[in-house]
């Protein structure tokens, strides 16, 4: 019997035969229905996605068009909370995320069975016509920016992506003030701390990369990125509140330059001026860099330049006066108002690399004017007590060394020295810093050098009344005069440059200063002529005695002492050597008048006056010779000797007047009893030839106009009159022969009764009668 084939299309015919396949594949697609319709999409998608090739669109487990079949959701903002969750490894349940999409659970068909030509042929074009519709109806919306989460925009801060940063900080901001706040926002006081922090964090990551960018020399690539922030939030509406970013910029500026500067001394204090050299090559090097570097990666409007000059200067300022706080010493509180005045504007401002940026008169000094008086006053105060005491140590160490005897060699005193080294470097240094800094340290030098010359006064009298001149050694003891002597023209010249510092009080203090000087100067000098006239007393006792118009024993041993003399003189300085000259010259023609003005001989012959005249002019040649070999500036006391030679043995009255006032105009205090006693020893008794002499001494005693002295002052007030000479208003010629007959009636006598007793002077005493 055969077999027939059944109608599939009969609804009577069993359709239980196998497929050539192994199964009816109408079959499995109606029982793959009941797990997934057909028109599903899911169904849909995962038959176009084979067949059609669709599947390079597949992303992060879902399909291209699996997104846009899916119905849009958009998830909530992550709060701070979130971020300690994540930061501890967890992860929040996403399931309600994940749930609810169609087709997302069911499992994708991997290929499709056809059951027949026609009816799967159908159904296949009808599935890809359904595709093409939908493809034809729904288009890609715009792809909205989803709001960061509190942690993703930490780490855009910290990858210092600043600018996105701060962007999406802006936008959590106006949540939080409710311009743009979702539905489901529940915590504003959450999100407004939220806010803060990651303000906090991203002004810390700015500062970080401005403190960097000294260091990066010509790599700024994150310093745009500090520049955009700023410009950002100063493009926002309002005023700039809390968060105004330049001026918190300004500050970091400072910050950064202040750690630059603590760097450079960290570990490394030394000395002020060391710390101080460290200082200025940190400045230096920094501010180059920022001229050659930084300047072209900010905007114009940043003034990056003056930003960074004036934190360095703050910062500069700050560490001075620290240090100014903790200096005692005189050479660091001089260091800092010098760095203050001289050093910073010379080595840091003054600088060829950044000069032509610079205007050191807005930037201003380093140290206040209240702070710079203290120091100055301060450093006043301790210069005061410090020289002060080394004077006093150096007159004490030098009183020492003038009781021992030393040979001339052998004693160099450098008193003079040490005592002005003392002073010197704070006068010197003082004017460096201000005019009125100079005033107040030379003044204050003054008065203490004022008051040591007062002590050195009185130590130089006590040492001429402690030594006994006659048991010394003339050339020891003359060696430590002229020591102590030299001292006085280098502490003349040091006071009269400190006066000239000194324009206040400088005049009074100078001449306090001078006269103390000469005094000592004059007690040098008359202790040096004691001791040479010493040793030429025997010879001026003889001068002007009998023996004395015969022989030149007297002036031959007064020449040769001082020429012996003269090598010890020299070795004065030119000053007390003048001085000391002067009054040798001075004194050693004294002992020549003073026997002549007190009549120690008498001439009233005019035979002898003539010889007495002559002979003192030959020797006064000699003197004058010597005295000129000598160098005495005291050129005039060449004239007193011929001066009274001349009275002596001129006749005529009128002339003698002439001479007395030539005398009297080279030396004013020729009196009327030195004319006198003059007139006296040249035997001149008529009354109105005397008169007639003396008329001219008081016409010129009387006169408005006298010529300026130009000998020594006191010449012949030291000469001292013993008796006054009165005349007798009788005949001169009878009482001039009886008074020659009785003294040489007298004389007669004397000189038998001495040839018969003694047979001649002792050999002590020197015959004045002429």
């Amino acid at each position: 019997m055969p077999v027939t084939t059944p109608n599939p299309f009969n609804e009577d015919t069993p359709l239980d035969r196998p497929s050539p396949e192994g199964g009816n594949p109408f079959l499995e697609d109606e029982m793959e229905g009941k797990r997934e319709p057909l028109g599903s999409d899911a169904k849909r998608r995962g038959t176009l996605e084979k067949i059609a090739n669709l599947s390079p669109f597949w992303k992060g487990g879902k399909s291209f068009l699996g997104v846009l079949g899916a119905p849009e959701k958009r998830r909530g903002r992550r709060k701070s909370e979130d971020v300690s969750l994540l930061s501890l490894g967890r992860k929040k349940d996403i399931a309600e995320e994940d749930g609810g999409v169609p087709g997302g659970g069911v499992k994708r068909l991997s290929f499709l069975w056809l059951g027949g030509p026609t009816g799967n042929r159908s159904q296949r074009e009808s599935l890809v016509e359904v595709v093409q519709e939908r493809n034809e109806v729904v288009r890609e919306p715009d792809k909205v920016r989803e709001p960061l989460s509190v942690l993703e925009i930490l780490r855009l801060i910290q990858q210092r992506d600043l600018c996105s940063a701060d962007q999406h900080i802006i936008e959590l901001e106006a949540e939080c003030d409710g311009q743009a706040s979702p539905a489901g926002l529940k915590s504003p006081g959450r999100q407004a701390k939220d806010v803060a922090l990651l303000y906090e964090a991203l002004m810390k990551e700015m500062w970080a990369v401005v403190e960097e960018s000294l260091n990066n020399k010509g790599k700024h690539v994150k310093l745009d990125e500090v520049i955009g922030v700023i410009q950002q939030e100063e493009a926002r509406e309002g005023p700039p509140g809390p968060k105004n970013m330049r001026s918190q910029w300004v500050n970091a500026v400072g910050c950064s330059v202040e750690q630059r500067l603590k760097k450079s001394l960290e570990g490394k204090m030394g000395s002020l001026p060391s710390q101080a050299d460290r200082v200025k090559r940190t400045v230096v090097e920094d501010l180059t860099t920022v001229k050659n570097h930084l300047v072209c990666a900010y905007p114009r409007d940043f003034e990056v330049f003056r930003i960074y000059l004036s934190a360095f200067h703050r910062s500069t300022a700050e560490w001075l006066s620290a240090a100014a706080q903790r200096s005692v010493e005189t050479n660091d509180i001089y260091f800092i108002l010098d760095f203050n005045s001289n050093i910073y504007c010379r080595d840091v401002l003054s600088r060829q690399e950044i000069s032509p940026l610079i205007n050191p008169s807005e930037l201003g000094p380093l140290l206040s004017r209240e702070m710079r008086t203290a120091l100055e006053q301060q450093y006043t105060n301790l210069v005061q007590n410090r020289v002060s005491q080394r004077l006093e140590e150096e007159l004490r160490v030098e009183q020492e060394r003038w009781n021992h005897d030393f040979h001339n060699d052998e004693f160099v005193s450098n008193f003079s020295t040490r005592i002005i080294q003392i002073m010197k470097p704070h006068v010197d240094r003082a004017p460096l810093i201000n005019e009125g800094f100079g005033m107040m340290v030379s003044h204050t030098c003054l008065v203490c050098f004022l008051e040591f010359l007062q002590s050195f006064h009185k130590t130089v009298e006590r040492f001429y009344s402690e030594q006994d001149v006659l048991a010394d050694s003339t050339d020891s003891f003359i060696c430590r005069i002229t020591n102590i002597v030299n001292c006085c023209p280098p502490f003349r010249e040091f006071v009269t440059r400190m006066v000239l510092l000194d324009k206040t009080q400088g005049d009074e203090l100078l001449r306090q200063a001078e006269g103390t000087l000469d005094r000592i100067v004059g007690l040098g000098t008359r202790g040096i002529c004691d001791l040479v006239l010493h040793g030429l007393k025997p010879f001026f006792r003889k001068l002007l005695g009998r023996r004395w118009l015969s022989n030149s024993e007297a002036c031959d041993g007064i020449v040769s002492g001082l020429a012996e003399c003269a090598v010890t003189l020299r070795r004065l300085s030119p000053g007390p050597y003048q001085a000391t000259v002067s009054e040798l010259h001075r004194r050693v023609l004294l002992e020549y008048v003073r026997p002549l003005i007190q009549g120690k001989m008498s001439c009233t012959a005019s035979r002898t006056r003539k010889k007495v005249a002559s002979k003192l002019r030959e020797e006064n040649r000699h003197i004058v010779q010597i005295f000129s070999k000598l160098e005495s500036p005291q050129a005039t006391l060449d004239q007193v000797i011929p001066r009274l030679t001349e009275i002596l043995v001129l006749e005529d009255t009128a002339s003698i007047q002439m001479e007395v006032g030539m005398l009297v105009s080279d030396f004013p205090d020729f009196r009327k009893r030195h004319l006198f006693s003059l007139l006296d020893v040249r035997g001149l008794w008529d009354p109105s030839e005397r008169h007639q002499i003396l008329g001219v001494l008081h016409d010129l005693e009387g006169a408005d106009a006298i010529p300026p002295c130009r000998g020594a002052v006191g010449f012949f007030s030291d000469i001292s009159i013993t008796h006054d000479t009165h005349c007798i208003n009788v005949s001169l010629s009878r009482a001039s022969q009886f008074g020659r007959r009785t003294l040489s009636r007298l004389s007669r006598r004397r000189r038998i009764t001495s040839n018969h007793v003694g047979g001649g002077l002792p050999p002590g005493e020197e015959d004045t009668q002429l």
